[in-house]
């Protein structure tokens, strides 16, 4: 973990070398697979002429999920500060509806959140955080104080306020690899009225829930739980993985870690999206009883990514639990994230009912059709380009990706809604909730990208570079890029996902001291002035393999002496 000190420390010694002027975000360390998609310039945009993204508000700290209150009225959880914020016709309300104390390093924090509307006229709002170990927000990072857990609590919504806590689940938040990673925290209500709750494996750990047959008993990570409202054992006469806690409460297991999943308002079936370590990123049909592999398979399981040389024989069974294969996968992670059934025809009928996935990565939002049987997804002639290749269900080549993106420019996506009115809600890390609608139903005309001078200047007299793709030492062109101490170099995104430029090597310990681009998504550019000669690796942080090098020279003071008194 790096402290803040050491961050400060980094961020110094990096501007003390170099000049950085990011066309596409603000300078940020991004540590690892954690950088998030920036918006575009351009704003978010929809590849359908007929439909158009509204901003319905702004200035929103880090948001994770959203639910709705009613037309025009939402809650939104921020992850850092523990609030959740009232967000009305457009306008956030200054006061959180409530504040709770959360860990918050890394993927800890307030991040998930449903709403049931009672026969009796009561809201409860069920939320999901990593709380504090001593009631600070982020003492886990300032102070390495253990968080008390990643609890599940059940609020009741009065006069504008969250009242009346009440603990349903109480589940460790301690990491086994001391990373605050894979905490889940995404809730549904099911067609059945329970409380369904996702939770990742949490840093680490290795029990018979992530299918390690001589490991400890699962102790309620790695799966998704389901509880009644009240906090009790559905059917406790049939659980369906065992009986006495926390077998009893286990929907499914076998989940690495997840940030979205949702209920077919066809069938009831429960849909979730899972993100792979490297590879296997996955959506995935939720049975009772579903166990999807993880330790032991990521993707599909004849293709052995995690070269584990398991098969679904290998795996750990209580109860009725099975394993099944995802129905889609990505080779290449993207970061996928939330999953949402859009249950309204105010898009257009060809989109109803519809499944629609997000990702941190890039910022783009994937759009999927379901077979007729609705247990399997099945990409038909409604999508755009080359479908050839996505037969297989599988992305094998990030451009593959291309028929499936239904819209972009979102930064990292947390959250999907469809909202009382019918349209879709999606929530970006980068603060700002936006949602799709028809033209002919917007309120508020697009306006066209704003490129600054400076910025135009920056571009047209910067030394060009190209990020090609997934490649090795080919993925950036030109490599290695030559110029003198003072040029600016202006790389451009080529590609169909996000990479970065980030100094160093995998591994390295001071990997992006020097700099570090943080996403830059497709089509987008990202400029760098070195005004220091040496030679300087870089690589991209989601893609490893990828690696390019500048070679900065210092102009021979003879030559610059020679062509001085030539000019005189």
């Amino acid at each position: 973990m790096v402290s803040n000190r050491q961050k400060l420390l980094i961020s110094f010694f990096a501007m003390f070398l170099i000049t950085i002027s990011s066309i596409t975000s603000s300078i940020q360390l991004s540590y690892g697979a954690y950088a998030k998609a920036p918006l575009s310039p351009n704003g978010p945009t929809v590849n359908d002429d007929t439909l158009t993204v509204e901003k319905i508000a702004d200035d929103l700290e880090f948001p994770t999920s959203m639910a709705f209150l009613g037309p025009n009225d939402i809650l939104v959880t921020e992850k850092t500060t523990g609030k959740v914020m009232r967000v009305t016709n457009g306008i956030v309300n200054p006061n959180p509806v409530l504040d709770v104390p959360v860990a918050n390093g890394i993927e800890r924090g307030l991040l998930g959140i449903a709403v049931a509307k009672q026969p009796d006229g009561k809201i409860y709002v069920f939320l999901s955080y990593t709380e504090s170990g001593n009631g600070v927000d982020g003492s886990d990072v300032t102070s390495f104080v253990e968080p008390l857990g990643n609890r599940l609590y059940r609020y009741e919504f009065v006069d504008g306020r969250l009242i009346n806590p009440v603990l349903l689940l109480d589940l460790t938040a301690v990491p086994v690899n001391g990373r605050g990673e894979h905490n889940g925290g995404k809730i549904r209500i099911g067609p059945d009225n329970n409380v369904y709750y996702m939770v990742g494996e949490v840093g680490g750990h290795r029990t018979q829930a992530q299918n390690i047959l001589t490991g400890p008993p699962p102790n309620g990570l790695g799966g998704v739980l389901r509880i009644t409202q009240d906090g009790g054992i559905v059917d406790p006469a049939n659980p369906i993985f065992g009986k006495g806690l926390p077998l009893n409460i286990y929907y499914a297991m076998g989940i690495r870690n997840s940030f979205g999943m949702d209920f077919d308002p066809l069938t009831g079936n429960l849909w979730d999206t899972e993100n792979g370590p490297a590879a296997g990123d996955e959506i995935n049909l939720v049975f009772p009883g579903f166990n999807s592999g993880w330790y032991q398979i990521q993707g599909f399981v004849d293709d052995d990514i995690l070269e584990h040389g398991t098969t679904e024989n290998d795996l750990v069974v209580f109860g009725s639990s099975q394993y099944a294969d995802p129905k889609f996968v990505w080779d290449t992670t993207i970061g996928i994230t939330a999953l949402k059934f859009l249950n309204s025809h105010r898009l257009g009928d060809e989109y109803a009912n519809n499944m629609f996935v997000g990702d941190i990565n890039n910022g783009l939002l994937y759009r999927f059709t379901l077979n007729e049987e609705r247990d399997a997804i099945f990409i038909n002639s409604t999508y755009p380009g080359n479908i050839d290749l996505l037969q297989d269900n599988e992305v094998d080549d990030p451009k593959e990706n291309q028929p499936l993106i239904f819209a972009q420019g979102f930064g990292g996506i947390t959250d999907i809604e469809v909202g009382p009115d019918g349209y879709l809600y999606v929530l970006s890390y980068t603060g700002s909730l936006f949602r799709i609608l028809p033209i002919s139903d917007s309120i508020k005309p697009g306006s066209p990208p704003v490129v600054s001078a400076e910025e135009e200047t920056l571009r047209n007299q910067s030394v060009p570079a190209v990020i090609l793709g997934i490649d090795g030492d080919d993925s950036y062109s030109p490599n290695p890029i030559e110029i003198n101490v003072g040029q600016t170099v202006t790389w451009y995104n080529g590609d169909t996902i996000s990479h970065t430029v980030t100094s160093g090597a995998d591994g390295d310990p001071d990997e992006g001291t020097l700099f570090d681009s943080d996403a830059i998504i497709p089509s987008q550019y990202y400029s760098l002035t070195f005004n220091q000669a040496g030679d300087f690796p870089y690589y991209c942080i989601y893609h490893p393999t990828m690696v390019g090098e500048v070679v900065v020279d210092t102009p021979n003071s003879d030559d610059s002496d020679s062509d001085d008194s030539d000019s005189e």
